[in-house]
């Protein structure tokens, strides 16, 4: 019985090509469990090793996201096979192994700065070590691409609605970028919100979460104006009601990865012309 229900809410979304990859069970329990690494876990790396989770920090770790992103490519093209298996290093390329995999290297990487960068070099050391992982990944991933005019369109949509947003925001509220980290929650955001519309309303992607399904099956887009409506009310809230800086910079940053990584997902399997 347990293994049925292991079977068909967590394997079988992995192997079987015909069924949905996440469904409500195992994105329920992939989420508490990303929830719980972030505040068991890394959070209190964090703190241990006295790093501030502000805009400087989030810049050095992109490396790290986007070698996340592109390993994950390499999973969908079938160039790494899928396994139900926590054993096979195969694992470690899909969800959730993809996380524990990033989230090891991205902790090493602090380590390897901590050990070796000067004053006012951990920056500069953390994302050099992250360059080594995500380099050689997406240097491959670009050798696959077709669809040159879809990654760069969407990628400069992004980029100009996230400009036109903050500037919209700014007129009635001045200073509510004053922190340049919200500019990367809402710009991982949108950028999310736009490489899936992209990929499933003009390519042939099919989307696999299932909440993200329900709402591009009412208008996929509406699904980028609800991103940006989730990012800005977070942003909001977190400035307004958590006093320790440090922690509200640590949420920031979770929701930036969250929207960097899947949209960066999505735009080089775009690219890669999986979708075609």
């Amino acid at each position: 019985m347990v293994q049925d229900f292991i079977y068909e809410n967590f394997c079988r979304p992995i192997m079987d090509p015909s069924v949905q990859g996440y469904n409500f069970v195992n994105t329920s329990v992939y989420a508490a469990i990303l929830f719980l690494a972030a505040i068991f876990v890394v959070w209190p790396f964090l703190k241990n090793n006295k790093i501030k989770p502000d805009f400087r920090f989030m810049l050095s770790l992109l490396p790290y996201v986007v070698f996340g992103s592109a390993l994950r490519v390499l999973n969908d093209q079938g160039i790494l096979h899928k396994t139900c298996n926590p054993l096979d290093l195969n694992f470690l390329s899909f969800t959730p192994g993809i996380w524990i995999l990033t989230a090891a290297i991205a902790m090493l990487g602090i380590l390897v700065a901590k050990k070796f960068a000067k004053e006012n070099e951990f920056g500069k050391w953390f994302a050099g070590f992250g360059l080594l992982f995500a380099v050689p990944v997406v240097m491959f991933n670009v050798t696959l691409f077709v669809v040159w005019d879809g990654f760069l369109i969407t990628l400069g949509a992004a980029i100009a609605a996230t400009f036109i947003v903050k500037k919209l925001v700014e007129l009635k509220y001045k200073e509510f970028f004053s922190d340049k980290l919200n500019v990367l929650v809402l710009g991982g955001q949108i950028l999310d919100g736009f490489a899936t519309v992209t990929a499933t309303a003009y390519y042939s992607c099919g989307e696999q979460h299932p909440i993200s399904g329900i709402i591009l099956g009412v208008n996929p887009f509406l699904f980028p104006l609800v991103k940006i409506g989730i990012a800005l009310l977070l942003i909001y809230f977190v400035d307004s009601d958590i006093k320790d800086r440090n922690f509200a910079g640590f949420i920031k940053i979770a929701v930036a990865i969250l929207g960097i990584a899947t949209g960066t997902r999505d735009l080089i399997t775009l690219a890669a012309g999986t979708c075609l």
